[in-house]
């Protein structure tokens, strides 16, 4: 390569860097605008935060851990509980460009950056801080790690691997399917079969498995209920009923949320790494890397419904895969390739600024986007909501009685503690605001402090609703009398983007 290519390549990388990390900072700046309120898991996770644990409900611990990190450094603000997620993203794609620059070469590390930045699933990761960008950022850590571990049999490195792998474990459950990569790449040839002799690979299961330790002395003293959990979560608890339409709502969705000209690119790549050898190594590691888990989650919706965001680790060893692959390609001739990769980036610039805003619609057209058609939809009028429970909540105390706040759902309790005014930062019990009571753990606010004990007091019930109807049997039971107070429409820019029904439950039992 002479020196001109070289300084070029180079380049390549430095603009790669400077783009993420400008991203990063774009990105705080937005968080920190407050165009946008939080989702039903990151204010749930957040109350997980106010009561430290080594496990919870449904999730490992890092999540609460990381909430409390954030709200720590920047108070119970919005983007204090999301500082972390931009953050993660960009040190995530720093990782991998610098692995790619070296490994295959700085300009399909540029490319992987650019794709990364403006694919939709990927962004909403960057910007919401929920379990995925914790667990796309240590399975992008392990996936590096472990590719040195395999290619220079260091225990080093595989005890790098452990490490991130464990903290993975402790993001999601999910980062378990890492050792089906890794168990596919110790088979795939006779240099990596001999890791199963070294000692290497077992120190990255011994470290891994420490992290075990606080999820598993959790559940022990709570009923291994997180096992119920996610069996009931994966449909286990049910016959298998075969069925086409969750695979077909998975093959429209995924396409769109990772943008059908990088989804068909991917696609491709893998299609063509696996039928022409000689096949290259990294390209190989990056397509084992994330096919296995998006393969899984694909036979799996013959069964049940799979949430788009499950085969987010999978993303960016595909990206990475369809970048060198495509980059390649495009060095020995196929010109239309580096084409195809600038159409894909610009089609998505003016669709993403919009998402981010959908105001700006309005703003530019006059016309507003209808509240079921807005992406925001799940992002915006909490606030407004809280306000309308706690003026109901102060009319109905005018009597000078007590009454405290309960919600029909974990995402509306755990809204309502974050926005109601005067409850943020205080525990639970202290903000009067609980999630319905039962028997079983339906989620964490079981383990919490409950109202079971303000025998006599009143309480205003909360559920979100499309249609007025009754409220739980459960519910009623508990107290004298259960009053409808009616629906009340939660408005976000004279759009209705909620609709909260409201009882009056006087004297518990």
């Amino acid at each position: 390569m002479d020196s001109s290519k070289s300084e070029r390549e180079l380049g390549y990388g430095r603009w790669g860097y400077a783009l993420i990390w400008a991203v990063c900072v774009v990105r705080w700046v937005y968080l920190a605008s407050g165009r946008i309120e939080l989702s039903e898991d990151e204010a749930y996770q957040w109350l997980w935060s106010k009561h430290w644990a080594l496990s919870y409900y449904s999730k490992p611990p890092l999540i609460a851990w990381s909430h409390g990190l954030g709200t720590a450094l920047w108070g119970d603000v919005e983007f204090g509980l999301r500082f972390l997620s931009p953050l993660l993203t960009a040190l995530g794609l720093t990782v991998l460009l610098c692995f790619l620059s070296r490994e295959a070469c700085p300009r399909a590390g540029f490319w992987l950056v650019m794709a990364a930045t403006v694919t939709p699933l990927l962004g909403v990761g960057a910007i919401l801080m929920t379990v995925d960008p914790l667990n796309v950022f240590f399975w992008t850590l392990a996936m590096v790690a472990g590719y040195y571990a395999l290619q220079r049999d260091c225990w080093k490195w595989w005890g790098l691997a452990g490490l991130a792998m464990g903290f993975g474990f402790l993001s999601k459950y999910t980062a378990l399917f890492q050792w089906l990569s890794f168990a596919i790449c110790l088979v795939s040839s006779a240099e990596a079969k001999r890791a199963w002799r070294r000692p290497g690979l077992y120190l990255a299961l011994g470290i891994q498995a420490l992290f075990f330790l606080p999820v598993l002395w959790w559940n022990h003293h709570h009923g291994w209920i997180t096992l119920t959990h996610l069996h009931e979560r994966a449909g286990l608890d049910r016959a298998w009923t075969f069925t086409t339409r969750f695979l077909v709502d998975f093959l429209v969705v995924e396409p769109l949320l990772l943008h059908p000209l990088f989804f068909a690119g991917m696609v491709g790549a893998a299609l063509f790494v696996m039928r022409k050898p000689p096949r290259r190594a990294l390209e190989t590691y990056l397509l084992i890397m994330g096919a296995p888990i998006f393969l899984f989650y694909l036979v799996y919706t013959l069964r049940a419904r799979v949430q788009p965001n499950w085969i987010a680790p999978s993303i960016l060893p595909l990206l990475a895969l369809m970048a060198v692959y495509w980059e390649r390609r495009d060095r020995e001739g196929a010109k239309w390739v580096g084409l195809a990769g600038k159409i894909g980036v610009a089609a998505l610039i003016l669709p993403l600024m919009l998402a981010h805003d959908t105001d700006l619609i309005a703003k530019f057209t006059g016309i507003a986007l209808p509240a079921k058609a807005d992406p925001l939809r799940r992002l915006r009028g909490w606030s407004e909501m809280a306000r309308l429970v706690d003026t109901e909540k102060r009319r109905l105390e005018a009597d000078g009685a007590p009454w405290f706040v309960i919600g029909e759902h974990y995402g509306t309790t755990s809204l309502l503690s974050f926005y109601t005014p005067g409850a943020r930062g205080k525990e639970s019990s202290e903000r009067g605001i609980f999630f319905r009571s039962s028997d079983v753990p339906l989620n964490q606010f079981y383990f919490w402090p409950g109202y079971r004990d303000r025998k006599g007091q009143n309480a205003l019930f909360v559920q979100q609703v499309k249609e007025p109807h009754e409220p739980p049997p459960s519910l009623v039971a508990e107290f004298e009398a259960v009053t409808d107070l009616g629906v009340r429409e939660v408005l976000y820019g004279g759009r209705v983007f909620h609709r909260i029904q409201l009882f009056a439950c006087r004297r518990l039992q």
